[in-house]
């Protein structure tokens, strides 16, 4: 009898579930320099896959970002200006699940190349057949575009502004520039010596969380001052509510505007510091905040913060004109706000029709917004002279850039290694030198001669794939390598009551991790439990705190499984440990659902070292996750939190070194078919041995790639990943920039 626990979620290795949870926000991964003194950040929303589309357009950025105003993937955040060459890896055959089966294998991937993202299952052939062929979002093709526009949207502020196709929250912030001329506060700003800064890593992608700020102000004998400040996330929900006392003696309480009066701030012993001191606790490092003619709001605050989104700056007019919040919810989002009826605004509701005024152009984008409120909002029209306008204009657009040719014209080339290396379209070999190897040691020695001529290279290594054709079908041997991984999420339980329920099981385990699912054993002589847990870390735990328990005079013992798949268990999982990925994560359970309760219990590991983010499951029925990952900014601060295991009232919460890598979602997937160990180990032992050989030559050669790579070359590994049975088994993307370590001066 096997069920599914409520508490099961997702899938690692399908793509659908990959692509719901790219809404979770989790932590970015570092990009690890040759120095381990000196770290670089990429920015990508950990939970996001990747696809080798995503892969291409960085490759169209690197290498024609100065020949053509190619347009930056949101997700690259790293300095990028010194970048020279780009190389990329394609490892044919292998998986996401190949990597970290055979983890202690791929010691130059795992050392090297620290920031890795799951990547959605492909063929690898757009990076060796298509790319040259691929078209490039050019930038510099927005003004021939425009000119096939009618006059009304071509010389729209908007439009002129931010383009036709800008997408992405991270287009629409106001640069530094537009900031101090629209004077915002800035850090080390004329004026703002004495403001308080948020906690901000400038790294700020289009996964990045929006929050909603608003304020009402008094006139005291100084000027304008703050008494009331609210603050909404992105889902809408008001985390920030506080009336201010003002130090300064009020002249004038503005109740018409503010809503507040003597009798209502008279009670009231929250300050300003107080305020700043919880706005940067409840902002994470990537939040953008978003407001009406925020600047206002952020002096009165004395608050510096360098992500801003400004609606009122969204929605523009000629001349420097702006809309009234009251006017734009009305029109765009179809709300009456600021009623006549209320005395004073509600700064509540004041941010949420600011941040949903900014969702709503961040997912329409410029072009749509302004077409569909070219009237009721800017009292436009279009004209028939726009028409013919456009009729004609539209007759002369030209075919997309293709990458190849963008690549010769700016007076680069590129090279093709590996086995059957075919390109599609009319690309010369100017363009592109294409190499047939015979082996992955033939690509490694043409590529070391070659590797100073050519602007980008690719290499594709197919012996791997090569070998599993000849002795054995893809589908089983991955249904092996997964249901190794998934047995080190295993235990049985018990023995248990012989009335025992999977209920009570799910009840007694619920504390320590995600279940994914439990299967009760009558046929011992004692009630067990197979228990699968969807993360390593609910299992270790299990394994730590459960032992010892008794029901109804039954001692409680969990024990890993005991056959051949699982004797080197241990090994692996102190692999798990030293995975410099996880160095600065903690896992936390037995947290509280409740959404107080739960923000408390996480605060108080604050105390330990400063948080960078706190990852956890959606909410769910407006209950909190009771499990959740901490990223501290500080490795050492991870290991001392280990060790604290707090309680908080009655629950105490249980912590351990984090296992999971922040792109995983889940070492456990639902299978079409069920596998047993024993069947899973049929037909491999003879090909184990010669596996492992293939993924230490494998790594072997990628490290020599690396060794013969220039400073400031762009480094991409290709795990590709692969379809079968109707299962989607994602890979990996490894990302470095090789840079030469920093001398050490002589002591």
């Amino acid at each position: 009898m096997k069920s599914e626990t409520p508490s099961a979620e997702g899938q690692m290795d399908s793509s659908s579930s990959s692509s719901s949870s790219c809404c979770k926000r989790k932590a970015v991964d570092s990009l690890i320099s040759d120095s381990p003194e000196k770290r670089e950040r990429l920015e990508l929303n950990s939970q996001d896959v990747l696809s080798v589309k995503n892969v291409c357009d960085l490759i169209h950025y690197i290498t024609l970002r100065r020949s053509h105003s190619v347009r930056k993937p949101s997700w690259f955040g790293v300095g990028d200006e010194r970048v020279s060459r780009v190389n990329v890896m394609v490892l044919d055959g292998l998986t996401q699940s190949h990597f970290y089966r055979y983890f202690s294998l791929f010691r130059h991937l795992r050392d090297k190349y620290s920031a890795r993202w799951t990547l959605s299952p492909s063929s690898g052939d757009l990076l060796t057949s298509d790319l040259l062929s691929a078209a490039v979002a050019v930038c510099d093709r927005a003004a021939e575009t425009r000119a096939a526009l009618p006059a009304a949207l071509r010389w729209h502020p908007v439009i002129r502004r931010f383009g036709l196709k800008a997408t992405g929250l991270s287009n629409f912030l106001l640069t530094q520039q537009e900031m101090i001329k629209q004077k915002y506060p800035v850090k080390g700003g004329w004026g703002c010596e004495e403001f308080v800064c948020t906690v901000s890593d400038g790294h700020v992608t289009d996964s990045s969380p929006l929050f909603g700020l608003d304020c009402e102000m008094c006139l005291t004998c100084v000027g304008l001052e703050v008494t009331r400040v609210a603050l909404v996330d992105s889902s809408g929900r008001c985390v920030l509510d506080e009336l201010v006392k003002p130090p300064n003696p009020i002249i004038d309480y503005c109740t018409r505007f503010s809503g507040i009066t003597q009798a209502i701030l008279a009670p009231v012993s929250t300050r300003l510091a107080d305020v700043q001191s919880r706005l940067q606790q409840l902002l994470p490092p990537d939040a953008v905040l978003v407001g009406h003619s925020l600047d206002g709001d952020l002096r009165a605050l004395y608050l510096v913060h360098p992500h801003v989104i400004d609606t009122s700056l969204l929605y523009r007019q000629e001349f420097g004109r702006r809309f009234k919040l009251k006017h734009l919810a009305q029109v765009v989002l179809k709300r009456e706000i600021q009623s006549e009826v209320r005395i004073g605004h509600d700064p509540c509701e004041d941010a949420l029709a600011a941040l949903h005024l900014a969702q709503y152009f961040i997912r329409k984008g410029p072009r749509e917004v302004v077409e569909d409120h070219l009237e009721d909002l800017w009292d436009l029209e279009f004209t028939e002279d726009d028409d013919s306008d456009h009729v004609i204009s539209s007759s002369r657009r030209s075919s997309p850039l293709r990458f190849g040719h963008a690549l010769s014209r700016s007076g680069q080339s590129a090279v093709f290694l590996g086995g059957s290396v075919e390109m599609s379209g009319s690309l010369s070999n100017q363009q592109c030198r294409r190499h047939q190897c015979s082996s992955d040691r033939e690509v490694v020695c043409v590529y070391r001669r070659v590797v100073q001529s050519y602007t980008l290279s690719v290499l594709r290594f197919s012996s791997f794939r090569n070998t599993l054709n000849q002795t054995a079908a893809m589908g089983p041997h991955l249904k092996q390598v997964c249901e190794r991984l998934r047995q080190m999420c295993v235990l049985y339980v018990g023995p248990l009551p012989s009335d025992a329920t999977e209920t009570l099981v799910h009840r007694l385990l619920k504390r320590c991790g995600r279940l994914r699912t439990i299967r009760l054993l009558h046929y011992t002589h004692e009630v067990h439990a197979e228990v699968v847990f969807e993360h390593l870390e609910g299992a270790q735990l299990a394994l730590e705190h459960l032992n010892g328990l008794q029901i109804n005079d039954c001692m409680i013992k969990a024990r890993r499984p005991v056959h051949e798949l699982c004797l080197d268990l241990d090994e692996r999982l102190s692999e798990r440990q030293n995975d410099p990925l996880n160095a600065h994560v903690i896992y936390v359970s037995n947290l509280s659902s409740k959404p107080h309760r739960h923000e408390d219990q996480l605060q108080s590991f604050r105390q330990v070292g400063p948080i960078q983010r706190v990852t956890s499951a959606a909410e769910h029925a407006g209950k909190r996750s009771r499990h959740a990952f901490i990223r501290f900014e500080c490795a050492d601060s991870a290991q001392a939190a280990v060790g604290v295991a707090p309680q908080i009232g009655n629950r105490k919460l249980s912590v351990c070194h984090a296992l999971t890598p922040p792109h995983m979602t889940s070492w456990t997937r639902p299978v079409t078919t069920e596998t047993s160990p024993d069947t899973a180990e049929q037909g491999e032992e003879c090909d184990e041995r010669l596996l492992e050989r293939q993924m230490k030559k494998l790594d072997a050669r990628v490290g020599k790639v690396f060794r013969a790579l220039e400073e400031n070359c762009l480094s991409v590994v290709i795990l590709p990943g692969h379809r079968s049975d109707g299962v989607d088994h994602p890979g990996l993307c490894f990302i470095h920039i090789k840079r030469v370590p920093a001398l050490t001066p002589p002591s």
